[in-house]
């Protein structure tokens, strides 16, 4: 851990003028400029994808993260002010809730996700296909569900990763 690490975490706070000197192996090309929060650095890609699977692979081979895990109503509005400065419609986060029905999990680790703001009507399983999660960038970051894969409207992801 570098000293600059250290005493952000003693302060246990972090802002988004650190995300400039955090050293994230990623080609600044293919993401929107990233932002941190807490202990997390958030990015999102440039590129789109067809499935939550390739997204989130594309996660952990640029920057080591995974698509982002919304674990409380404040990192939820850190990611709304966040996502519609990208001024992107959709992009994917984790969640899925292909094995029960309205019980969202986490693909990672299969934890229980709490925190929702959905749009309106959501969530509504459009074609029995919508089992995974994406925030509109054009709905202040609320929720929709949405395939998992297969999908007609390709959607980049937002990445996070753990930076101690």
């Amino acid at each position: 851990m570098t000293f600059t690490a250290l005493v952000f975490f003693l302060l246990g706070t972090m802002n988004a003028i650190l995300a400039i000197d955090i050293k994230v192996s990623v080609d600044n090309s293919k993401l929107f400029p990233p932002t941190a929060w807490k202990n997390k650095l958030y990015y999102v890609s440039k590129l789109s994808f067809t499935s939550f699977a390739d997204a989130n692979t594309w996660c952990a081979q640029n920057g080591g993260g995974y698509a982002a895990e919304i674990d409380s109503t404040e990192e939820l509005l850190v990611l709304q002010q966040y996502v519609p400065s990208t001024e992107l419609d959709r992009i994917y986060i984790a969640g899925t809730d292909a094995k029960k029905k309205g019980e969202w999990l986490t693909q990672r680790k299969q934890s229980v996700l709490h925190v929702f703001d959905w749009s309106d009507g959501e969530p509504n399983n459009t074609g029995g296909q919508e089992a995974c999660l994406e925030l509109y960038g054009n709905l202040q970051g609320r929720m929709n569900d949405c395939p998992c894969d297969k999908l007609t409207v390709l959607r980049p992801v937002l990445c996070e990763v753990d930076l101690f």
